[in-house]
């Protein structure tokens, strides 16, 4: 899969969950957001051992490709906060969902592939709807396009709501990832990206082919790095009646991947770890160094 596929799907996800937040919002009756799209290119070897547990599957295709099965993956937990916002129950009063539970969240799932069939419509610029599609609560198994393919592209969403806080993970074959981001799969880039892609490591820091030379003088300026645990949407009132003790609750549930910014762009996600007396990140998800480039050159 070429280094200009993964790029361009990157940047078309905020646009295309965009959509699906909407589609979803209106299904479900409530204010539902997809969002902090990270998309990487995998292959189906790295997700065996992710696919051990039960979770929802979805999968469906694109009638214009319907050999190219896509799959929206959500787990156990998600699957239950979702069931409990579709029947306006507490989340905590939910037994532990099985596939039994399914047509639950049917609608909903059905408003998550109809977003996503209309905002890949919206970038192609032609009618789009699925086909095939099919909703079960199992272990995973690869099908047969996703199977036999050497990479795929992974996008990891997080899912939140007053009832929902969890993520998706949405997979996708090379043949449909080109597609949809204008790629013939030959390997055709700009020249920007197939400069990019020549970057190596040499005496410690990056050499730049001759048509990136001008990107040098770039190295060595100095960035800001932050980490960010979670957010949350607070009222006036709640911020003014904060006080030392005071308790805030994040976005995020515990054991969730933070993420890492480099001048307020996310480039990766890590998990917390202590070093000595310090708190450090180690990296778990990252963007390769073309797309860190291209993210920082949108900043500046």
């Amino acid at each position: 899969m070429n280094q200009e596929t993964i790029t361009k799907i990157s940047q078309l996800q905020n646009q295309i969950w965009q959509t699906v937040s909407i589609t979803a919002s209106e299904a479900s009756g409530d204010a539902l957001t997809f969002g902090t799209p990270f998309t990487v290119e995998t292959s189906p070897n790295d997700l065996f051992s992710e696919m051990a547990a039960p979770k929802l599957v979805i999968q469906f295709a694109l009638a214009n490709m319907p050999e190219n099965s896509h799959i929206v993956l959500i787990s156990q937990e998600t699957f239950g906060e979702m069931i409990a916002m579709m029947k306006q129950i507490d989340p905590t009063e939910m037994e532990d969902p099985d596939e039994s539970m399914v047509s639950d969240v049917r609608p909903l799932v059905e408003s998550i592939v109809q977003g996503l069939c209309l905002a890949i419509g919206n970038i192609k610029n032609e009618p789009l709807i699925s086909t095939g599609l099919s909703v079960r609560f199992q272990i995973f198994a690869f099908p047969p396009n996703l199977q036999k393919a050497e990479s795929l592209v992974r996008t990891n969403v997080a899912i939140t709501s007053d009832k929902v806080n969890g993520t998706l993970v949405w997979l996708m074959d090379d043949q449909s990832s080109n597609w949809i981001a204008g790629v013939d799969g030959e390997g055709n880039e700009s020249e920007f990206a197939r400069s990019l892609e020549e970057i190596d490591k040499r005496d410690g820091g990056f050499s730049l082919p001759e048509e990136a030379q001008n990107l040098e003088i770039l190295l060595d300026i100095p960035l800001e790095i932050s980490v960010e645990l979670g957010r949350v949407r607070m009222m006036m009132k709640e911020v003014v009646d904060l006080s030392s003790g005071s308790i805030v609750e994040i976005d995020k549930a515990a054991g969730e991947p933070v993420d890492v910014l480099v001048n307020g762009r996310l480039v990766a996600r890590g998990e917390v770890v202590v070093i000595e007396d310090n708190f450090g990140v180690r990296i778990t998800e990252i963007l390769s160094p073309q797309e860190r480039l291209q993210r920082l050159n949108e900043v500046a």
